[in-house]
C-alpha cells in the first residue's frame, strides 16, 4: 500500500512538474529574427544564446530563421510584416535613405569582413596588385558595388581591372578553376569553404583594412516595433551579448553548439573557422556592451555610401541607429 502511495505521489509530482515547464513556456514570448542570410557561422553567437537559455531566460522563445537577402528582409521589417533583423548594417543604412522606417539598435562589426582572396602564385597583396586582374563581381555584391571607393581611396586605375560580373555561386566556381584571378567573398562565410575545396590557404586583402571600413552585422528593428517594445529589445540585447561573449571565450564550443541546428552533412571544420573569423571581427569596447555603436563608425561607413552614390544625403545619425537600449554594461 506504501509503495502505491509512493508511485501515486511521484506521478503526481512529475504531472505537477510538467505543468509548470509547460505554463513556463506557455508564458516566453515568441520573438523571431530574420536573419539576411541562410544559416552560416557568422550567426553562432545567436545560437549560443538560444542552446544555453538565455533569451528564455529573458522572458523570450525565440526563433532564428534564414533569410534571402538583405533588401527582402529589410523590406519585410520595414512593412511590419516582421519585426526583428540581423544582417549588414550598411544596407540598413541604405534603405534609411529611402524612407524605410527601420533602425539598427546594435552593431556586431564595425568591419565588415570581406577579403579579396589571390591565389599564392598571382598574389594580390595590396590594393595596386589588383590592376592587371580579372575579378569575380555580383549584382548587389557588396565590393561590386563598391569597388569605385576602394580605387579611388587606393590610387588604383580602374580601366586596368577587369571585373567579370558571375552571378550566385558560379563566382566562386571560376575563382577555383582559376578562370578568374580573383574574389571578394566574406571572411565570415565563403573563404573557409573555398579553401577547404581548394586545399589550400589564399591570400587575403582585407578591404577593410584599405579605406572601406563598413559596419556590418547587426540587430535592426521596425520603428514602430521599437517604440512599442523596448523592454523586449533590451531583453534580446542583453541575451545576446551573453552569447557573444561565449563565443568570443570559446569559438570551438560555438561551433559546436550551432552544428547541432544546422542540415546534417554540414562541414565541422569549415564552420569552427566561420566561428573564428566572426568573433575576430566582432565589435568589442571596453566597458561596452558587445554591439555599442559609435557616431565615428558610423560616419566612416555613411561617408563611403554617400561617396559611391549609394545614398544621396547623409541624415542625422539619430535616423540611423540608437544605444538607447543597452541597459547593461
Amino acid at each position: 500500500m506504501f509503495r502505491k502511495g509512493a508511485i501515486m505521489a511521484s506521478a503526481a509530482l512529475l504531472l505537477a512538474v510538467s505543468a509548470t515547464v509547460s505554463a513556463a513556456q506557455e508564458s516566453l514570448q515568441d520573438v523571431t529574427v530574420r536573419f539576411t542570410w541562410k544559416y552560416k557561422g557568422e550567426y553562432a553567437p545567436l545560437f549560443v544564446a538560444l542552446d544555453k537559455g538565455y533569451y528564455a531566460e529573458e522572458g523570450l522563445k525565440v526563433t532564428l530563421a534564414e533569410g534571402s537577402g538583405s533588401q527582402t528582409v529589410i523590406s519585410l521589417i520595414g512593412s511590419g510584416e516582421e519585426n526583428i533583423g540581423y544582417g549588414p548594417a550598411d544596407a540598413v543604412a541604405a534603405a534609411v535613405n529611402n524612407d524605410v522606417p527601420v533602425k539598427v539598435v546594435a552593431v556586431y562589426q564595425t568591419k565588415l569582413p570581406i577579403a579579396i582572396l589571390s591565389y599564392p602564385d598571382n598574389p594580390i597583396r595590396v590594393p595596386k596588385d589588383l590592376e592587371g586582374k580579372k575579378i569575380s563581381g555580383s549584382t548587389g555584391g557588396a565590393f561590386t558595388r563598391l569597388l569605385p571607393a576602394f580605387a579611388a581611396a587606393n590610387d588604383l586605375d580602374l580601366s586596368k581591372i577587369e571585373v567579370v560580373m558571375l552571378e550566385g555561386a558560379v563566382g566562386n566556381t571560376q575563382f577555383l578553376n582559376r578562370q578568374v584571378d580573383a574574389v571578394s567573398p566574406y571572411l565570415s562565410n565563403e573563404v573557409p569553404r573555398l579553401e577547404k575545396m581548394a586545399g589550400m590557404e589564399f591570400v587575403k586583402l582585407r578591404v577593410a583594412d584599405y579605406g572601406l571600413p563598413l559596419l556590418g552585422a547587426s540587430f535592426f528593428m521596425g520603428e514602430s516595433f521599437v517604440d512599442s517594445n523596448p523592454e523586449t529589445v533590451k531583453k534580446i540585447l542583453r541575451a545576446t551579448d551573453r552569447g557573444y561573449r561565449d563565443a568570443i571565450a570559446n569559438p570551438a564550443e560555438a561551433a559546436e553548439i550551432m552544428m547541432r541546428y544546422l542540415p546534417a552533412g554540414e562541414d565541422s571544420e569549415v564552420l569552427q573557422k566561420q566561428v573564428e573569423a566572426t568573433v575576430e571581427s566582432t565589435n568589442v569596447i571596453n566597458d561596452r556592451p558587445i554591439g555599442w555603436q559609435t557616431e565615428e563608425d558610423w560616419n566612416n561607413t555613411l561617408t563611403i555610401l554617400a561617396d559611391t552614390g549609394e545614398i544621396k544625403e547623409i541624415l542625422p545619425l539619430e535616423r540611423y541607429f540608437t544605444n538607447d537600449f543597452f541597459d547593461f554594461e
